[in-house]
C-alpha cells in the first residue's frame, strides 16, 4: 500500500504543496499573477501538484465529456467527510492530462477553480490561477473575486485597470476607479452606465452609497442582494451594512479571520473553513486557546473542552488527559470537527498511558491521519469493530463483516461484481468521472447506502488509488460507529 499524502487530513499544506505553490501555505501569496499565452499550455491540465505528489493517475480524466466533468467538479458538498474533501482538493489541484476530447478549452480548469472557491480555499484557488494567468474574462473574473475576498482589493483593481478589456462589468470598473481615488471618473462612469442601461438600479444605489456614504446616512440600508457577489459583499462590508441572517458562502469568511474581528466570529469562521478543508486544523486549535470562554453552551463548550485537554497534556497528566480527550472528542464530533484532534493524538498523546476509553478514541483519531498505517501498526484491536478497522488500515484480508456497510467495504476490496455506471466508467478508464460521481452519491446517502459505499471504493481501487480507498473506507466506518 502506497501512501501519497504527507500532510494531515483535510488540508494540503504539506511540504510538496508549499513547494509547488511557491509559498502560499500559512498565508496568501502576494506575488504578482504571471501570464502566459493560453495556446502554449494545456489549460485544463494546469495544476500545482504533480501526480506523484497528489496520488492522482496521470490519465485520470480519460475520455469523459468535459461538460459532465465540469458539473461534477465544481460543487462543494456540505456534509462531506474530511477525507473526501482532502481527496477532492487534491484532484482539482493535480496536474494531470486533460480529457481526450475538449470542445471548450479551459472549462474544466474553471470548474476546478470554482470548486476551490465554493470550498472557501482561496489560497489554493489563487495558486491554481497563478499558474495559468488571467488571460480570459472568465479567468480574470475569478482572479478578481479571489483578490477581493482575500483582502487585496487594491491589487485586484490595479490588475483590472491595467487590462480594461478583461473588466467584468461597469460595476467593477466604478468600484476600482473609486479605490484608485479617481472619484470623478468613477462618478462619470456610473452615470454613463446608468444612461446606457448597463447597470441595475440596486447596483447603482450601492455604488452611489459607496462613492459618497455621507449622502445616505439617513437612508435605510438596502437588503443584501441574492445572489450575493464578491464585489457586493466587499462594498457592503466597507460600508458596514448589515449582513443577511443566512450563512455566508465559505469564500466570504476570510475577512472574519482577521484579528480585529471579535473572537467568537473568528472561531465560527475558522470552524467552517477548517471543516471544508480550506485551512489547516491547527489554526483552529490555536484560536481556541486565545481567550477565556465568555459563556456556556455553543462554541464555548468546544473551546473549554479543547483547552482542558491541552492543559492536561501540558501538565503530562495522563489521568486528566484520559478524562479530557473523550469530552473534547464528543463535543467536537457533534459539529463534525473531531478530526482536529488528530494531530494531538498522533503527537502529544501518542505514547501516553490513557484509559481504555481514551485509548480507543486516540485509535480512531489515528485512523483519520494520512499516515494511519504507521500510527496503528502496533495497535491491538479491542473488539470486532476495531479488528475490521485494523485490517483495512494494515492492508490485511478483511474478517467476516458484522453489518451491511462492512459487507460493502469487504466486497469492494475483494473485487466488486457491481454493474453500475461508476464501476463501468472506472473499468473503461474514466476514473475522474467515476470517482466524482460515486463520491457525490456517497455523500448524498449520508454514508448509509451499502451500494454507494461499494461503488465509491471500487472506483478508487480500479483507478489504482488503494490508499484513498482504505482511508475513505475507514472514515465511512468511523462515521457509522457513532459516539463512544
Amino acid at each position: 500500500m502506497t501512501t501519497h499524502r504527507l500532510c494531515s487530513v483535510v488540508f494540503l499544506g504539506c511540504a510538496p504543496f508549499s513547494t509547488q505553490a511557491q509559498g502560499i501555505v500559512g498565508g496568501i501569496t502576494t506575488e504578482a499573477i504571471r501570464t502566459s499565452q493560453l495556446d502554449t499550455v494545456q489549460t485544463d491540465a494546469v495544476g500545482i501538484l504533480s501526480p506523484s505528489q497528489s496520488g492522482i493517475p496521470q490519465e485520470f480524466w480519460g475520455n469523459s465529456d468535459v461538460a459532465t466533468l465540469a458539473r461534477l467538479v465544481a460543487p462543494f458538498h456540505e456534509g462531506a467527510l474530511p477525507q473526501i474533501n482532502a481527496l477532492w482538493q487534491r484532484i482539482v489541484l493535480s496536474e494531470v492530462d486533460p480529457p481526450q476530447y475538449i470542445p471548450q478549452k479551459g472549462a474544466l480548469l474553471l470548474a476546478r477553480v470554482d470548486y476551490l472557491m465554493n470550498a472557501g480555499a482561496l489560497e489554493q484557488a489563487e495558486a491554481l490561477l497563478d499558474r495559468v494567468g488571467a488571460q480570459t474574462p472568465e479567468l480574470f473574473r475569478r482572479t478578481f473575486d479571489v483578490g477581493l475576498l482575500a483582502g487585496r482589493a487594491q491589487s485586484a483593481c490595479n490588475m483590472m485597470l491595467r487590462n480594461p478589456s478583461l473588466t467584468p462589468d461597469f460595476k467593477a470598473r466604478v468600484f476600482c476607479l473609486a479605490r484608485a481615488n479617481d472619484w470623478s471618473a468613477a462618478a462619470l462612469t456610473l452615470t454613463t452606465a446608468k444612461a446606457l442601461g448597463q447597470i441595475s438600479d440596486p447596483d447603482e444605489h450601492l455604488l452611489a452609497r459607496f462613492l459618497d456614504p455621507e449622502l445616505f446616512e439617513e437612508i435605510a440600508a438596502p437588503p443584501p442582494p441574492s445572489p450575493l457577489t464578491a464585489l457586493d459583499f466587499v462594498m457592503r462590508e466597507a460600508l458596514a451594512l448589515p449582513r443577511s441572517g443566512r450563512a455566508l458562502p465559505l469564500a466570504f469568511l476570510h475577512g472574519d479571520l482577521q484579528s480585529q474581528t471579535g473572537w467568537r466570529n473568528q472561531v465560527l469562521a475558522t470552524e467552517r473553513l477548517v471543516r471544508s478543508g480550506a485551512i489547516p486544523p491547527d489554526r483552529l486549535i490555536s484560536l481556541y486557546q486565545d481567550g477565556e470562554p465568555a459563556a456556556s453552551g455553543g462554541i464555548w463548550v468546544r473551546i473549554s473542552a479543547v483547552q482542558n485537554l491541552i492543559e492536561a497534556m501540558d501538565r503530562n497528566d495522563a489521568e486528566a488527559a484520559s478524562k479530557a480527550l473523550p469530552d473534547a472528542y464528543r463535543t467536537l464530533r457533534a459539529v463534525g470537527l473531531e478530526f482536529i484532534l488528530a494531530d494531538l493524538a498522533a503527537d502529544d498523546l501518542r505514547d501516553v498511558e490513557l484509559s481504555p476509553k481514551a485509548a480507543s478514541i486516540r485509535y480512531r483519531l489515528w485512523l483519520t491521519q494520512a499516515d494511519y498505517a504507521d500510527l496503528t501498526f502496533e495497535y491491538t484491536p479491542q473488539n470486532d469493530t476495531e479488528a475490521f478497522l485494523q485490517a483495512i488500515a494494515q492492508g490485511q484480508a478483511l474478517p467476516n463483516p458484522k453489518n451491511d456497510i462492512e459487507a460493502a467495504v469487504k466486497a469492494a476490496f475483494d473485487g466488486t461484481t457491481l454493474d453500475v455506471s461508476a464501476v463501468t466508467d472506472a473499468r473503461q478508464g474514466r476514473f475522474g468521472e467515476a470517482i466524482l460521481r460515486s463520491t457525490t452519491d456517497l455523500i448524498a446517502s449520508r454514508y448509509a447506502d451499502p451500494l454507494a459505499v461499494e461503488a465509491c471504493l471500487s472506483a478508487l481501487l480500479l483507478a489504482g488509488m488503494e490508499d484513498d480507498a482504505r482511508w475513505i473506507a475507514l472514515a465511512v466506518l468511523l462515521q457509522k460507529t457513532g459516539r463512544i
